[in-house]
């Protein structure tokens, strides 16, 4: 990286000046073309990085960032125009309009669970909102950040946008330059050594990290819908998904039919011969053998430290393997009770009443997301007024991600700031206000020095009216 800050100087040299819409256009309609020309090339690249199932990839890695381009290039010329904002009292006599401008050169660190989607995805943001974009793919998927950087030498100018590859050494030497704005999705640990790096410039940050996501099944709700949808999303990407359920909460009279449900949907799911067999890829593989280390200490701990293991466990660090697995009876003494996941470990808490499923919630740090299952309205009113997070779904888990008009982000550790479509605009512009005042008097040409009596009297009327 020793030729980068010379780069970096150039980069915000550049930025002095924006890019302008019609360059933005072309060039996330070149990025939609080429992502469609090299589709099958990006999978196959993604599969080498961990071997992952051909519709997952389509399905979490390749749409989320297709669609994402057709929705921005449908709405970006409304976007870059502005707000208009009402008169007040003492500018009667002035227009005032919010203008997005760009925030200049931003740093995207990507992370290697989604490593397409969730580095071209927040890319696609910075470029509607007419920035120069660095990104820094995950040095543990380097196929994929191979891909990533054909497709991005293709269709961007290097004064644009610029790869820069590395390990985790890299990634901390970015963050010390002073960038105007970084996008990082990570981990929370990591997330706060970015956050203080990026401090020390002053500089803007987008985190979007995880955390300990619950999944509560009201007592109302049916047991086989609640774990077929539970099952699809805590294992698909084999749990390595930063808004997939953690834990579940269930009422503790259903705890064993509920068990049973999952452990028939996740047969159903993903049959042994799927996840053993290598060569008919329906089940992801965990990206390298630390992780699956990590994962096969988290079930360990979590047995000996008296958790009932209620279906799977097993681990194989050769292939890189964790059998999608459920465990119950969890203490606060196991990592898994405050430790996120990130993999295929379900445990199973359970409640009487909803004290008891606010209190297990609230004694871990804000979520990114939280999923009820229940048509009670009175459960719903409670979780909306009680429940920090960064987003609250019903009756189904991970669908808010790719709500066209919703913002995605979390609460204090699971993440500062907001994107995905005119909020992920938003997080890249900087907000400027603009008041146009016209050759008439002012609110400054009454209430100014000295300050006489009448100046007291205007003052005095003008409290009564702003």
């Amino acid at each position: 990286m020793s030729h980068f800050p010379e780069y970096f100087n150039s980069l915000m040299i550049n930025s002095q000046s924006n890019v302008i819409i019609e360059e933005r256009v072309r060039f996330l309609s070149l990025l939609l073309a080429k992502i469609n020309e090299l589709r099958e090339s990006i999978k196959e690249s993604i599969s080498r990085d961990f071997l992952k199932p051909d519709a997952e990839i389509d399905f979490t890695e390749i749409i989320p960032v297709t669609s994402e381009i057709k929705y921005t290039l449908s709405n970006l010329k409304k976007w870059v125009k502005g707000k208009k904002v009402s008169k007040t009292l003492l500018h009667l006599n002035a227009k005032a309009k919010i203008i997005p401008q760009p925030k200049g050169v931003i740093l995207i660190i990507a992370p290697w669970n989604y490593p397409f989607s969730l580095c071209l995805g927040p890319l696609v943001s910075a470029i509607a909102a007419g920035n120069r974009v660095v990104i820094k793919p995950s040095e543990f998927t380097p196929n994929t950040a191979s891909i990533i950087k054909k497709i991005v030498s293709e269709v961007f100018p290097s004064s644009v946008v610029h790869v820069e590859t590395g390990n985790s050494e890299v990634a901390a030497n970015l963050t010390k330059l002073p960038f105007n704005h970084i996008f990082f999705t990570g981990s929370p640990s990591i997330g706060k050594l970015v956050m203080a790096s990026a401090a020390k410039n002053l500089c803007s940050v987008t985190l979007e990290l995880g955390g300990k996501s619950p999944c509560v099944l009201g007592k109302d709700y049916s047991v086989e819908t609640f774990a077929d949808r539970v099952v699809w999303g805590k294992f698909i990407n084999a749990g390595q998904t930063c808004i997939a359920p953690d834990y579940l909460i269930v009422p503790q009279e259903k705890k064993e039919i509920v068990i049973q449900a999952l452990i028939k949907s996740i047969n159903e799911k993903f049959p042994d011969s799927s996840i053993q067999e290598c060569k008919d890829v329906q089940y992801t593989r965990i990206v390298n053998e630390k992780h699956t280390q990590r994962l096969a200490g988290l079930i360990e701990n979590a047995v000996i430290n008296g958790a009932k293991l209620e279906f799977g466990g097993e681990t194989n660090e050769a292939t890189s393997i964790v059998k999608p697995t459920i465990l119950s009876n969890i203490n606060s003494q196991m990592t898994i009770d405050t430790e996120e996941i990130f993999g295929p470990i379900l445990p199973v808490y359970t409640y009487n009443d909803i004290k008891e499923v606010f209190e297990t919630i609230l004694s871990k740090p804000r979520p990114l997301a939280t999923y009820l299952f229940s048509r009670d309205e009175k459960w719903l009113s409670a979780f909306k007024s009680d429940i920090r997070t960064g987003a609250l779904v019903t009756n189904d888990v991970l669908s808010h991600y790719i709500h066209k008009h919703l913002p995605f982000g979390g609460v204090n550790n699971s993440g500062i700031g907001r994107s995905h479509g005119y909020h992920g605009f938003l997080e890249f512009s900087n907000q400027l206000s603009v008041l146009e005042t016209g050759y008439g008097p002012v609110g400054a040409d009454f209430i100014t020095q000295p300050y006489t009596k009448r100046v007291k009297y205007l003052i005095d009327k003008a409290l009564k009216y702003l």
